[in-house]
């Protein structure tokens, strides 16, 4: 009963959150200012502000917030490790590394960022499969091909912002994490490779449940565990390479939010994907709430915020498992 207690307070809370969002900022609105916009009335600058900044941010914040959660729980989850997230497959610092050569070499606009985005994480999501691959994926193999692939790209990364030149500040600010400036043109590129394997992912639940009991188990239920695992892993990487695109190289939500979720509900629950999705949305729009409070000189990178509220968390958690023995 208390879990379910707080599962009713964190899904108001993400409920209300949104509505919060929307009313802070420079230009502070009011909830019937909000009212007055959504029935299209208003003054122009408030109009502007509503549908034009406001709005794509808050559904940009809740489709990356959502879909790191989801995959950060799959990987937990299909790996058996309390500590995977959705970078140990590559695929964020293959995103990263892809927008960084490409504006470095060619000097690209950002509307070409969700496609060398999403490309360079597909393709280090390929990478780091093929090197884990050998009768089929195991977690481990999979986790110590990430990490590999994922040096090789910071690695790069780091070569070509030192001769990036002109274009490095607003590289260094792009790859700190971060939404402002994104609107409806990024969200229309982008949205179906984040909403489509997040859908997915909650659609087979009932085959990710199976991949939480030991292999043998699952095979004994005439599931095809290799080709599941394998399934899920690509649904995650699909999803991280569009939401980092979107916001960046945004750390520890999908570290944070199934540790979360599981003080809630139980991994084997229906609802822990969905409800993984609805706390990741809220914890994003949360930090990007913080990182633009009026009262700051300027805005903060919304990936420094979730760096000062995710690493604090990790190190309590490595703590608490360290006095248990899980680590």
């Amino acid at each position: 009963m208390h879990n379910k207690k707080r599962a009713l307070f964190i899904v108001t809370l993400s409920a209300l959150i949104p509505v919060l969002s929307l009313m802070v900022g420079v230009e502070f609105l009011t909830p019937l200012d909000l009212w007055q916009l959504i029935t299209q009335e208003g003054d122009r600058v408030q109009r502007i502000v509503f549908w034009e900044l406001r709005l794509p941010r808050i559904l940009i914040a809740c489709f990356v917030g959502a879909a790191l959660a989801t995959a950060g729980g799959v990987m937990q989850g299909i790996t058996r490790n309390a500590l995977a997230s959705p970078d140990l497959t590559g695929v964020v610092a293959g995103s990263s590394c892809m927008i960084v050569i490409l504006t470095s070499l060619f000097s690209i606009d950002a509307q070409w960022f969700p496609l060398a985005g999403i490309s360079g994480g597909l393709i280090a999501g390929a990478l780091t499969f093929a090197l884990a691959w050998k009768n089929g994926l195991m977690p481990l193999r999979v986790i110590l091909a990430g990490v590999a692939i994922s040096s090789v790209c910071i690695a790069s990364m780091t070569g070509f912002l030192i001769f990036s030149g002109a274009e490095a500040g607003d590289l260094f600010f792009w790859l700190a994490g971060g939404i402002a400036g994104r609107g409806w043109m990024q969200l229309e590129q982008t949205f179906a490779w984040v909403l489509i394997p997040l859908f997915l992912s909650i659609l087979l639940t009932q085959r990710f449940r199976v991949l939480l009991l030991d292999d043998a188990i699952g095979q004994s239920l005439g599931i095809a565990v290799s080709l599941w695992r394998l399934i899920f892993m690509l649904l995650a990487v699909i999803m991280t390479a569009g939401a980092v695109t979107l916001a960046g190289p945004v750390g520890f939500v999908g570290l944070v939010v199934p540790h979360i979720t599981r003080k809630l509900l139980p991994e084997q629950s229906v609802l822990w994907l969905p409800l993984n999705a609805l706390v990741g949305s809220g914890l994003l729009l949360g930090a990007d709430i913080l990182a633009r409070l009026p009262i700051l000189a300027q805005e903060i990178p919304l990936g420094v915020v979730m760096s000062l509220i995710g690493a604090p968390w990790l190190l309590w958690l490595l703590k608490r498992q360290y006095r248990t023995g899980g680590v």
